[in-house]
């Protein structure tokens, strides 16, 4: 069988409703990972819980009614987005050690980086992370150190590089040099993108590409502590330290759609049995939601 995780989804979903179960069992988990990265990403683990479960919850009961390939990301994102806007849409930032960090303060983390790396890198991180700072100005930093955005995700993958192999943080996606296919990745982290629509398609696309993806979930408490204020001169007064409880060790897979019977279209019972099944491990135990990214 072919290695499934580099078909696009929409094939996916049609060979799901053709009768494929592996196309389900794998379109299941990426739709799981692909939630949990935007919504880590905006709220945190534990403040983007509720929208998660929600969403996933909201997906199962509805995936049935899809019919059409070329609908299917618009319908999964739009039930993310009202999820998220119920939640409040994006944090500031925060503090907050999980599975990734070994339970460890990432701003804490971050303050050690800061001494070892370039100030210049440091300096251009703390202005692109920070939603205050004039994007022109931010512009003109970056192209004194090799052009904007390049200079950012540069600096980005160094600190990235620096915490693998300096604190011991299980990184996986740390390109030697980064692809300027992302190049809006660090706007998208610091909530800063000139639009909603842009924020929408560059979620949208984030589904195409899991291993962007995974590099928003991995990063994700270190782009919030910078959100915060991790490398700003002036350090936040304080921020919460006490870790959110840590993620199960062990990975649950969502269950693949249950295969449509060999009549000549897919039933609806059993495509409403199998959506159910797809997220049902994700609503019952949302904390194991990312595990495939961040352990």
């Amino acid at each position: 069988m072919s290695d499934l995780r580099t078909v696009p989804t929409p094939q996916l979903f049609r060979q799901w409703r053709g009768g494929d179960a592996d196309s389900g069992q794998n379109m299941a988990q990426r739709f799981s990972d692909w939630y949990y990265a935007v919504t880590a990403s905006r709220l945190g683990d534990a403040l983007g819980r509720v929208p998660l479960q929600n969403a996933c919850t909201r997906f199962q009961q509805g995936i049935v009614g899809v019919t059409k390939e070329a609908e299917l990301v618009g319908w999964a994102h739009d039930i993310l987005a009202e999820e998220l806007a119920a939640a409040g849409g994006r944090i500031g930032g925060g503090d907050f050690p999980n599975q990734i960090t070994a339970g460890r303060s990432p701003t804490e983390l971050l303050a050690i980086a800061r001494k070892a790396l370039p100030p210049e890198a440091i300096t251009l991180l703390a202005h692109a992370y920070d939603s205050a700072w004039p994007l022109d100005e931010l512009t003109k930093e970056a192209e004194s150190q090799g052009g904007m955005p390049l200079a950012v995700l540069r600096a980005r993958y160094a600190l990235k590089r620096w915490l693998r192999q300096n604190a011991a943080v299980v990184f996986t996606e740390v390109p030697d040099e980064p692809n300027l296919d992302y190049a809006p990745l660090p706007l998208y982290e610091a909530g800063r993108m000139s639009s909603a629509a842009e924020e929408t398609n560059f979620e949208k696309w984030l589904l195409s590409n899991m291993s962007l993806c995974k590099d928003i979930a991995e990063f994700g408490v270190f782009a919030l502590a910078l959100r915060a204020g991790a490398f700003r001169t002036v350090a936040p007064s304080s921020v919460p330290t006490r870790p959110i409880a840590p993620p199960p060790q062990q990975r649950a897979t969502p269950a693949a759609p249950a295969a449509p019977g060999p009549e000549k279209g897919p039933s609806r019972v059993v495509l409403l049995v199998g959506a159910f099944v797809v997220m049902a491990m994700v609503v019952s135990g949302i904390a194991a939601v990312g595990l495939f990214f961040l352990g």
